[in-house]
């Protein structure tokens, strides 16, 4: 083997993935004073937001409350501020009666979206490791002392005191040999979507779930099943450009997936406190979307969440089981897979990543394993920082989060 170590690095946190959950989490962190380290395996930040395309974000309220309806705001929020302000981003009244589910997403431009994200990160003082995926990670008994990533000059360890895993698909976490859930637990997952511009128009569209030919089989546990996905998208797009004449000069680099891993934690999520919007002592943050199972072949399994009562998000359902220096964020945290296919979507990961992010910070501050933490200190910090904090604060009005 000829690679070798060229480079060894120590933080107080590292963090992989820089999609929506792992951007927010190291702002909050960074900024708190923790010296942090950003992984990514693609060439900038933002995951589906920005690379994949699927460029709305939703969603950041509960539009069934009667007031008070903005639940996540934050880090997340400020970035669609700092869009909209430059007119990056479209802005729906978030106060305006209900017709649909997709009425309040946030619709931005993803490049103006990462390169913000670019912005927010380096001003924060995180280090970042664009275009450098995870290739090992470095354990002793119940902790990870480091992963390693690769460079173009070879091999990089990154050793820190906390990790923070927002791959989506729980890459370090199995790395590591942690437990993992994955997918329906028989080899099922939900499909994926391939977003493209025709020449003609510069509308977005997508090979998604409709019949089964727009399906996009797909195990991201598996990278031999993400090969033959991803022949199989560009093989459909080819065969209607032929069909129908029409060209197709712009693609996402990749199919999006909906659904990989979820990493074991001290506490599963479940779908009955979701549908009933249950706060827990250690809920540090909102999450609001439906229950939205896509299935190949077969109409997708909805369940409109309509109630007042907003779903929370459990610190202790974002901490590994099996590492005391292991927490998650996004859609590989510690849920069942009715509530995973709800809190997917990017405000909410946005929302868990700066929670984590705070939570971290504090265990370092606090020379403390993140489970034996205050979560009224991680929430008091939150609040602090401009975000809604279940038990503190049930929304904000739309009118006074606007410019």
């Amino acid at each position: 083997m000829n690679l070798k170590i060229t480079e060894t690095k120590k933080y107080d946190i590292v963090i992989c993935g820089a999609g929506c959950a792992g951007f927010c989490a190291a702002v909050s962190a960074a900024r708190l004073g923790c010296r942090v380290a950003l992984v990514e395996k693609y060439y900038g930040p933002g995951g589906i937001l920005t690379v994949l395309g699927n460029n709305s974000i939703d969603r950041f309220n509960n539009p069934f409350r009667k007031s008070g309806k903005m639940v996540i705001t934050g880090i997340g929020w400020e970035l669609v501020m700092k869009l909209y302000k430059d007119g990056f981003a479209a802005v729906p009244d978030m106060d305006a009666p209900y017709e649909n589910h997709w009425q309040y997403g946030v619709r931005v431009n993803p490049v103006a979206a990462a390169k913000k994200m670019d912005d927010m990160l380096i001003q924060s003082g995180a280090d970042l490791f664009y275009g450098q995926p995870v290739v090992d990670v470095i354990t002793a008994g119940r902790l990870i002392d480091g992963v390693v990533i690769a460079s173009k000059s070879g091999l990089r360890q990154l050793f820190a005191d906390i990790f923070i895993d927002c791959t989506g698909d729980g890459d370090i976490a199995f790395f590591a040999g942690a437990e993992t859930l994955d997918g329906d637990g028989k080899g099922n997952f939900q499909p994926g979507t391939l977003r493209f511009y025709p020449a003609t128009d510069s509308k977005e569209r997508i090979f998604d779930c409709g019949d089964n030919r727009n399906h996009v089989v797909m195990n991201v546990t598996d990278s031999d099943s993400l090969t033959r996905s991803e022949i199989y998208a560009r093989a459909m797009i080819y065969s209607d450009m032929v069909g129908s004449g029409e060209r197709i000069m712009a693609v996402a680099p990749a199919v999006a997936p909906r659904e990989g891993r979820r990493i074991a934690g001290i506490t599963e999520m479940k779908a009955e406190d979701y549908r009933n919007g249950t706060v827990f002592d250690d809920s540090v943050c909102y999450t609001h979307w439906f229950i939205d199972i896509h299935r190949n072949g077969r109409s997708s399994q909805i369940e409109y969440v309509k109630n007042p009562e907003t779903p929370t998000v459990r610190l202790s359902s974002m901490i590994s089981k099996n590492f005391d220096n292991l927490m998650m964020a996004g859609r590989c945290i510690f849920s069942d897979r009715e509530t995973n296919s709800a809190l997917r979507v990017k405000a909410s990961c946005m929302a868990m990543g700066q929670a984590v992010g705070t939570a971290a910070y504090t265990a370092i501050a606090d020379r403390k394993a993140v489970k034996d933490v205050s979560v009224l200190k991680i929430k008091d910090s939150l609040a602090e920082q401009g975000a809604v904090v279940p038990g503190l604060c049930q929304g904000l009005d739309f009118r006074k989060v606007m410019l």
